[in-house]
């Protein structure tokens, strides 16, 4: 390091013509194209190019808006209507996150829209900074009541004002606003002369939202008002006192934690309006959901220099002894041959690439004679010049054309202009230069980082291992911190809610729930109940179905040849143990594993895995069925190296496991890894039995279900969205098949010709397997928002039907549930009578009241035991119902299949064809068409590689269609063996 203080009191440079190159700040741009011929590029990457938001899109921000609010017509489908509430299970009271409004009047709010002039860059700081001098502060006060402004176009007011049109002028450099506004005492844009110009544009009647929450008038324009205004009255008080992140408000003074040994975290408050059923039960339907928030931050009181070393010493294990000096060097840029022009070229190194993170990062330079107020810069990028070698570009070699005291021009480098300027030389000229958006040109030693600024990536394994720490709070912790929130809000003091006579109750909702009686698990030799503990054991117990051939021709491979590497008599001992744990859980083993180790000095993965295969058929002389990687690291792009090449170029099952585990053949991670072979093998672990009869507990007509998930890559990354459909295959809904597919970019709705390519086969199969077409369909959907609910219906729904029409398979009724965690409800129960030892809700609690819509169809389901902090309960929405299920049915259903889970002994929280189709998504990104070499950077230790970055593996312009996935099949394999992997669960 440096040994000096942070920050510095010098000079900055500022580069009009930039004789530099700058560094790109993220991935290129994939352009659209036709399939064939040269791509087109469209110059939109959807995760940066986004068009402006609407001020409904804007409101759904912050408010958890109606799925009806979202409606483009009033001939689209009309979502489902709550068909009552559910009667079975046990009555109990249940608290609540959510605190409701008491009261709230009917009267008229006057809704002006106000713009400053001039305004070139429609910048909202500049309309804050307008809107609270003393001069418009003066003004209002003289028009009576009280105003709140969004800080951008609009304001309201109780009182209307004289002609319905004001206008002020404001001068940021008179002596008044210097004196009592600091914060604006530096001109904008060398103009410090503004006119603000407010106009009342519509009446807000607040009667109209108790209308539309008794279901007497449809959403529209003036509900949307009303809740936009009630929001920003809720937000205005705490606005002007903390920090202020979309719904979440930051005490900056609170005490705070360390992620890892480079980022601070802060716990905040949470705060949301919803609408409430307790419209129908003389509430006034409003309610706020209040909670605790943890978020990652930026470190202050850091120079950029040290900043940088230390998050590169936090994400990597190789890296963490660097001091400044080695930063520097591994800072510098690296030679590389073009794969295409097969020329050499300089490209960033793998730290440098990583600083790219810091983009936009805010950052004072205090120097001489402006200690007082700092001028704020942004980081554009990191200054990248091929040109200057693999040295970089540094303060001696970047330069700028400078104006000097006679009125000549020169070009001078950065380090000379400090030191002729300021007389000192730069102490690490060798790390790079920042350039800011207008052209300025720093050094990161002379820069400090500007406080409270959100660190918006991914977090890395330890960042994330102490942020769980710091948020997995226990519900009595969590209950504690939350009305802790509330006093710090204080309510009943706010003067913008007083003012237009809106009051709140500072009490959690305390509402009635039920608590479903668990159901008991069957398996081959007996029942288990689980009673409230929400967990059984698989000790003596066989597993419902076993493997549907037995295990003959199977291995275990081991990876490696290090110090980490499994000895051959401890992979056959875990060989034996396994083969006997999976025996004693039923599974059919009709002869022993083939064991061998394969050395990384044989090859990369494609070539370990393909002697894996030929040896183990060598072996058993028969086409291999299984095949465990016994592997020495965790290393994510390994397992999808391995994944690759075993679903789609040998089509078998494999099993990855971590040499740790097999050195010490725990018995219960026997079992684990047995329930996951034998679902993959065509087995089934346990299924929840029909209490009355033999005949299936859920439906008595020909039923399936779907699962389906998108997953989307990091924002700004090339690599497409993976969409993902699960199956159920059986009566009892215990084994799903699945199916995935490339989904385009960053496309939430499964567009519809990837659900061509994922369902037609599956649904033939399950009409073949079932001798019958399905007459009922529930359609699971995960991860979607309120505003693409009636796209799902329109188009996914209706996808669905013409495959199925296709397909010989009727018109089954379809029932579509929208299941999401995505939110900030909390059940805290108060009685112990109620809640687990952790003080958590009971599995099979279900909340209806309170947090719901006043007439849709949807309700809390708590389904699991929380391991660790406050459970989440699953939120789950009917926006379709052809078939009518009553309440009783869907919930119980929903509730008793999460028991079926193939890879716990516990039920999980959320419905299985949901959790199938997640897994499936993620393991889709092993599946694309991507050569090894365009993704493997280098190696670290021995079969320990690193992943390129995405805008190295996805390079070129992006075409209009995303790539599909290989195809899970062989042609080199018998025809049932395809079949059967493509119909077995694979993904598990």
């Amino acid at each position: 390091m440096s040994g000096r203080s942070s920050g510095s009191r010098r000079g900055s440079v500022s580069s009009k013509a930039g004789s530099q190159s700058g560094s790109r700040a993220g991935s290129p741009i994939r352009g659209s194209g036709k399939p064939s011929g040269p791509p087109k590029g469209t110059g939109v990457d959807p995760a940066r190019d986004r068009r402006p938001l609407t001020a409904l899109e804007l409101l759904g921000k912050r408010v958890d808006l109606p799925a009806d609010a979202f409606k483009k017509g009033k001939d689209e489908t009309r979502f489902a209507a709550r068909p009552g509430y559910s009667t079975e299970g046990k009555p109990i009271k249940m608290q609540l996150n959510l605190f409701p409004v008491v009261t709230w009047p009917d009267t008229e709010v006057y809704q002006y829209d106000i713009s400053v002039h001039p305004n070139l860059k429609d910048s909202h700081a500049l309309v804050k900074k307008v809107w609270n001098t003393k001069t418009v502060t003066e003004a209002l006060a003289k028009q009576g009541g009280q105003w709140l402004c969004d800080g951008h176009k609009l304001a309201w007011s109780s009182k209307k004002i004289d002609r319905n049109e004001a206008r002020i002028t404001v001068d940021l450099d008179s002596l008044k606003e210097k004196a009592d506004h600091e914060d604006i005492a530096k001109k904008v844009a060398r103009q410090s002369v503004y006119y603000l110009t407010i106009r009342q544009t519509s009446v807000i009647r607040l009667a109209y939202l108790k209308a539309y929450l008794q279901g007497k008038v449809s959403w529209d324009t003036h509900v949307l008002e009303c809740i936009n205004f009630f929001d920003h009255c809720l937000r205005q008080f705490p606005s002007e006192q903390w920090l202020t992140i979309k719904r979440n408000f930051y005490d900056p003074e609170h005490p705070g934690g360390n992620l890892g040994n480079d980022l601070v975290t802060n716990q905040g408050i949470y705060v949301a309006p919803r609408l409430s059923e307790t419209i129908n039960r003389g509430g006034t339907g409003l309610a706020i959901n209040v909670d605790r928030c943890q978020t990652a931050f930026w470190p202050d009181k850091r120079s950029l220099d040290r900043l940088a070393l230390e998050i590169c010493q936090g994400q990597k294990e190789e890296w963490k002894n660097w001091d400044q000096h080695k930063f520097q060097y591994n800072l510098r840029h690296k030679e590389e041959k073009d794969r295409n022009t097969g020329r050499w070229k300089i490209v960033p190194s793998e730290a440098f690439a990583f600083l790219r993170r810091m983009t936009r990062l805010k950052f004072t330079v205090t120097h001489r004679g402006k200690e007082g107020r700092p001028r704020i810069y942004t980081i554009k990028c990191f200054v990248f010049n091929p040109d200057h070698g693999i040295d970089g570009s540094n303060s001696k070699n970047v330069t700028f054309e400078k104006t000097m005291p006679d009125g000549t021009k020169e070009i001078v480098s950065v380090y000379d202009h400090y030191k002729a300027r300021w007389g000192f030389g730069l102490q690490w000229w060798r790390l790079p230069i920042i350039q800011t958006p207008e052209g300025h040109l720093f050094p990161m030693e002379l820069c400090n980082i500007v406080p409270y600024q959100r660190y918006p990536f991914k977090l890395n394994p330890k960042q994330t291992s102490d942020m769980i720490k710091l948020a997995a709070t226990r519900p009595y912790k969590r209950s504690t911190d939350i009305m802790e929130g509330v006093r710090y809000l204080n309510w009943p003091k706010d003067p913008f809610l007083n003012a237009f006579g809106i009051r709140i109750n500072p009490n959690m909702i305390v509402s009635d729930a039920r608590l479903i009686q668990n159901p008991e698990v069957t398996f081959a030799n007996g029942k288990i109940n689980p009673g409230v503990t929400g967990r059984w054991d698989l000790r003596g117990k066989k597993f419902l179905e076993p493997n549907s051939s037995p295990l003959k021709s199977w291995a275990f491979i081991c990876c490696g040849d290090d110090g980490y590497t499994c000895q051959p008599n401890e992979l056959e001992h875990f060989a034996r143990q396994f083969s006997l744990a999976y025996r004693n859980h039923g599974g059919k083993v009709e002869k022993p594993a083939f064991c061998e180790t394969i050395s990384f000095n044989y090859g990369d993965f494609a070539k370990i895995c393909e002697k894996a295969y030929n040896d183990t058929g060598s072996f058993a002389k028969d086409y291999p069925q299984l095949i465990f990687f016994v592997l020495p690291t965790k290393n994510q792009l390994v397992y999808e190296r391995i994944k690759k090449n075993m679903d789609c170029r040998f089509n078998i099952v494999s099993q990855c496991l971590q040499g740790g585990h097999v050195r010490k053949a725990n018995p219960q991670y026997l079992s684990n890894v047995a329930m996951k072979v034998n679902s993959k093998l065509g087995g089934v672990t346990c299924k929840v039995a029909n209490p009355k009869s033999t005949s299936p507990p859920f439906w008595s007509r020909p039923t399936l279900m779907i699962g389906v998930d998108v997953s989307h890559a990091a924002p700004g990354s090339q690599q497409p969205s993976m969409a993902a459909l699960t199956i159920s295959m059986d009566r009892n809904a215990t084994r799903f098949a699945a199916a995935c597919q490339t989904n385009g970019w960053r496309t939430e709705t499964v567009m519809a010709a990837t659900m061509h390519s994922m369902l037609p086969k599956l649904a033939k199969h399950w009409m073949s397997v079932n001798g019958t077409t399905p007459q009922h369909v529930y359609y699971l959907r995960d991860g979607v928002s309120e505003g693409q609910f009636q796209n799902i219906i329109d188009e996914e729904v209706s996808e669905l039907r013409r495959i199925f029409r296709e397909q010989g398979g009727g018109n089954p009724k379809f029932t579509v549930i929208i299941a999401t965690k995505r939110h900030h409800v909390r059940f805290l129960p108060k009685d112990k009578a109620n809640a687990d030892r952790n003080g958590n809700p009971l599995p099979g609690t279900v909340v209806e009241r309170d947090v719901t819509h006043p007439q849709h169809f949807d309700f809390y389901l708590c389904s699991h035991v929380a391991i660790q902090g406050t459970a989440r309960p699953v939120h789950y929405q009917v926006i379709l119902d052809e078939a009518g299920v009553k309440p009783n049915d869907l919930i119980k259903m929903i509730y008793q299949q999460c028991y079926q889970y193939c890879r716990s002994t516990t039920p999980v929280s959320l419905h299985p064809a949901v959790y199938y189709a997640h897994l499936a998504s993620n393991r889709a990104r092993s599946h694309e068409s991507v050569a090894a070499d365009n993704m493997i950077m280098a190696y670290g230790k021995p079969g320990f590689p690193y992943l390129q970055d995405n805008s190295n593996i996805y390079e070129g312009d992006r075409p209009l269609y995303s790539e599909p996935l290989l195809p899970m099949e062989n042609s080199s394999q018998p025809g049932q063996m395809v079949r059967f992997m493509n119909t077995t669960m694979w993904y598990v």
